[in-house]
């Protein structure tokens, strides 16, 4: 590592001695299938972007220009102009800076859609590496363009992140979030060959994206057993590689939580290694399953229905992890209450009709256009259509239910501890406690129809099949999480 260790936390897999990481991985079973892992140097220091210069001239020797892609939001480190100084460090170095500055949108935010790769792709040539210097939209836009370039000319470009905000796993994970017909979808891509985490330059990033970024971990307390269904019933493949390699942010949630909450610089030294791992988990399951479960559509729905509701999107990772709460007291519910022997199976198969019926009156509620009501659809009829042919994985499923339940319960976290953690770190509770605030009913709206947006199976969509997403479940569960937030302020 780049600098000295400000943390007491010990990390058996510490991201910053990467070769040590990658060779015990690859002592795991079954390592041969596991995909590449590219990646070749993180760095965790307090002035780690003043050695950018050395560090591209290590993964780039010959070259003598460097792509800087960036947004045009004004941000500062130690009291300077955080993006003229990595400039300056850069053309020290004897390289000659490109900019290509992503301007914001009409409400001032940029967004990762593929007319903005476009404008990406665009500033690539052979040759000359890139440095994506932004938070997770500008480094989604950098790693896709640069794997969008490869395809289309085989040529294949060094690329460095230098987050300048904690706020999202993206900086460690081989896919792309890029929206498509308003929609969002993740996207294969590929990992940067340096991570650079600069702690004086995070130290001044602006407190909601650190939070931000703490809350797109928290989803591992539902994301694996939303995950572990889905491969029960012969709809996902759960990939247990993906969970061992968070065994340390198991461990130090709490403790990191405590942290960032007291505004300690030791936080932001462990949110960065965190974050690592959990993109991590990612990449090895080649897939955002394992932090990505009925949380994130939620959010996602939020995103979506953004300029129905009149307002602006709040941060991803601060959505999650609010999305998160009334996911956990669900599942707890489901766990607990689920009785095969109640159960009118055939009410749990409903027909393509009733189903597109269904998708296409909610998206048209927030898009007239139907074009996001069309590519719901899509994806909803092959999970409709997965789901009856999972039917006779789902009834040997209820028929070992109290074997079924222990596996699940065991990846679950009780959504009384994750509450304390998240209050513990000052992360918002509540849908109304984002910024910008979202309204009750639109947060419940999002929460009881998240499950009509994508193909992935997770419990919300067995909450809606089993008939349980109503408005009296709504009541239940969000009586619930102001039961527990209310604890956890007093």
């Amino acid at each position: 590592m780049a600098g000295a260790s400000l943390s007491a936390a010990t990390f058996a897999l510490d991201p910053t001695d990467l070769p040590s990481l990658i060779a015990t991985i690859r002592q795991w079973p079954g390592a041969d299938e596991y995909p590449p892992l590219e990646l070749r140097r993180v760095d965790v220091a307090t002035d780690a972007f003043a050695r950018l210069g050395e560090l591209l001239g290590e993964l780039a020797p010959d070259a003598g220009e460097v792509l800087v892609v960036q947004d045009d939001t004004p941000m500062s480190r130690a009291g300077g102009d955080l993006k003229r100084g990595v400039a300056e460090v850069l053309s020290g170095a004897g390289l000659q800076v490109e900019v290509c500055e992503l301007a914001g949108g009409a409400d001032g935010s940029l967004h990762a859609d593929f007319e903005r790769l476009e404008e990406v792709i665009e500033h690539l040539r052979p040759g000359v590496p890139v440095v994506a210097l932004g938070s997770g939209t500008v480094t989604d836009l950098a790693k896709h363009g640069c794997f969008e370039f490869e395809e289309r000319t085989g040529e294949h470009l060094g690329l460095v992140f230098c987050p300048t905000a904690i706020s999202v796993l993206a900086f460690s994970a081989r896919m792309a979030v890029i929206a498509k017909d308003g929609v969002k979808r993740t996207w294969p891509s590929r990992l940067s060959d340096a991570l650079v985490f600069d702690l004086a330059a995070l130290a001044d990033a602006p407190r909601h994206l650190t939070l931000a970024g703490f809350g797109d971990l928290v989803p591992m307390f539902t994301s694996f057993a939303d995950w572990r269904l889905g491969d029960a019933l012969g709809l996902a493949r759960f990939f247990d590689p993906s969970l061992r390699v968070l065994e340390d942010v198991r461990a130090n949630f709490g403790v990191a939580a405590s942290l960032l909450g007291a505004g300690a610089p030791d936080g932001l030294e462990m949110l960065a290694k965190m974050n690592v791992l959990g993109g991590l988990s990612a990449t090895l399951a080649d897939e955002s399953a394992p932090l990505s479960g009925y949380e994130h559509v939620t959010g996602h729905m939020l995103d979506m229905g953004s300029e129905h509701f009149n307002r602006g999107l709040a941060d991803h990772g601060a959505q999650v992890a609010v999305a998160l709460i009334p996911h956990a007291i669900a599942f707890d519910a489901l766990v607990r209450e689920l009785d095969p022997a109640a159960l009118d199976l055939e009410r749990c198969y409903p027909s393509d009709q009733e189903m597109e019926d269904v998708v296409r009156s909610t998206f048209a509620e927030i898009d007239p256009s139907g074009q996001m009501a069309e590519e719901c659809w899509s994806d909803y009829a092959a999970k409709l259509e997965a789901w009856r042919d999972a039917r006779p994985r789902f009834e040997a499923f209820l028929a070992n239910w109290p074997r079924e339940r222990e596996r699940l319960s065991e990846l679950l976290t009780p959504p009384e501890e994750a509450v304390r953690v998240l209050a513990a770190a000052g992360a918002p509770l509540r849908f109304d406690d984002l910024e910008p605030p979202v309204s009750e009913h639109e947060g419940r709206w999002a929460f009881e129809h998240a499950h009509l947006m994508r193909k992935r199976f997770s419990a919300g969509d067995l909450y809606y099949l089993l008939g349980w997403l109503d408005a009296g479940f709504g009541d239940r569960v969000f009586a619930r999480r102001d039961e527990l937030v209310a604890a956890a302020a007093g």
